[in-house]
């Protein structure tokens, strides 16, 4: 068949689908397509079928099609550009990011393939091409894997949170502590990680099995009784719950564990269960809630052993483009054999995230400044009678911490933080100051 009876039977096969395409043109633009954009796209549609077989009018419809949100119209009349002229690198690209937006992983990965075979694909469209595939490898395998790892150095002018003053109460009285027991200045070095795990049970509704282990350590120059290492791990299902008024919530139930060792000389191992919850109240404003029940058993001394019981949520609001709002609240309890640990704390957190380009453009990426503030208070269940047996504590903190995150590459950045924490007490043996400065690199992978 010559290539002009081949348009012409294609003329043809296009004006009879016309009526039905024509009809269905309001169900497949978005209800919040502005006027102007509709308007534009019922034009370019009308100028497509005058002249069927002008790939330039094809392809601005569509343009105007996915402005539009309909994807289904704009992945017709760019498959019919391909049947006119195979060799459109830029076309194809293009319907593997919409088959990539409706789901159609298979057939994105088909087209991203052949842009990928075709030696004249052009080295840009390659690149934009190369996240969309990596992303597809990872929806369309059951299990996948991420992490991350952050280090640095941190000093503090009160590491070991000694009390601010030398005046202290001992049996009730007022007494003194010897400087060397006050707050002293110290560096340490530090890293942390974690390792997520994803099971994908390829359903739908969506079902994952999540677990992530996360572990850390430091250590102190002088101050090294405060040395600490942890580890935490936690496993559980991930699902949505069919819950219309609440935009049906993505859960997880988990049981979860921890190892703590102080200085190695005090050591915590605790195992619980918990439960998650995100809730997306709307476009912009998310929240999350997390509460778990964990039994903590102190391994040198078990008048320490109990429960430790946790409920946190978060609200996170996305106030434009460059700006996130984030509040944090959190209701902590621990429960020992003895009223002196027995405690209550009550936290209220803000911060503030602004993303912004570097002076001169001397980085590619936007930096993040970020700003957080907040306070707590934590009430006893009984006086402790070695310090003051007249008076049970209760503290009262407050925090405060600017930082800034430089992006360096895809996966690394440079996180710089200060922090001031104050934290004010009915017993002066717990009253203590402390001004931080972190400098750190983390890695994505």
């Amino acid at each position: 068949m010559t290539r002009s009876g081949f348009i012409f039977l294609f003329s043809v096969a296009l004006i009879i689908s016309f009526s039905i395409f024509n009809n269905s043109i309001a169900q497949g633009v978005s209800d919040g397509t502005p006027d102007k954009v509709r308007r534009a796209y019922e034009k370019a549609f009308e100028t497509m079928f005058k002249d069927p077989a002008n790939l330039e009018k094809t392809f601005s419809f569509a343009g105007l099609a996915i402005k539009a949100g309909d994807f289904e119209g704009a992945i017709s009349s760019l498959e019919r550009m391909l049947i006119l002229d195979p060799n459109l690198p830029r076309v194809r690209y293009e319907l593997g990011v919409l088959y990539f937006k409706l789901g159609s992983y298979d057939v994105a990965a088909t087209y991203f393939e052949e842009l990928l075979e075709d030696k004249k694909t052009p080295k840009v469209l390659i690149e934009k091409a190369a996240p969309f595939i990596e992303e597809i490898e990872n929806r369309l395998t059951n299990h996948s894997f991420s992490g991350s790892t952050f280090s640095g150095i941190k000093y503090q002018t009160n590491a070991s949170s000694g009390p601010r003053s030398t005046k202290v109460k001992l049996f009730g009285a007022p007494s003194f502590l010897p400087d060397e027991f006050t707050n002293k200045g110290d560096f340490d070095v530090f890293v942390s990680g974690s390792i997520n795990y994803t099971y994908d049970f390829q359903s739908e509704p969506k079902k994952l099995l999540e677990a992530s282990l996360n572990i850390y350590g430091n250590e102190q120059f002088d101050q090294t009784f405060v040395n600490a290492r942890v580890v935490d791990a936690n496993i559980g299902p991930k699902f949505a719950i069919p819950l219309d008024f609440l935009n049906k919530p993505i859960v997880r139930p988990f049981i979860a564990g921890d190892y703590l060792i102080v200085s190695e000389d005090e050591s915590y191992y605790s195992h619980g269960a918990g439960f998650s919850a995100d809730i997306r109240a709307s476009e912009k404003l998310n929240f999350n809630l997390d509460a778990r029940v964990m039994a903590r058993e102190n391994k040198d001394a078990s008048i320490l052993d109990g429960f430790r019981n946790r409920l946190t949520v978060n609200a996170s609001y996305i106030a434009s483009n460059t700006m996130q709002i984030q509040l944090s609240s959190v209701v902590a309890t621990e429960e020992t054999k003895t009223n002196i640990q027995n405690n209550r704390d009550y936290t209220l957190n803000a911060t503030i995230n602004k993303t912004f380009n570097a002076p001169f453009n001397l980085i590619k990426d936007p930096l993040s400044a970020g700003l957080s503030f907040g306070g707590s208070f934590r009430e006893y269940a009984g006086a402790n009678p070695t310090i003051d047996p007249d008076t049970t504590r209760n503290d009262y903190t407050m925090r405060f911490s600017p930082s800034l995150t430089i992006p360096a590459g895809e996966t690394l950045a440079v996180l710089i933080s200060a922090g001031f924490t104050r934290v004010d007490s009915n017993i002066p043996n717990s009253e203590y100051d402390n001004i931080s400065l972190t400098i750190g690199i983390s890695k994505q992978f």
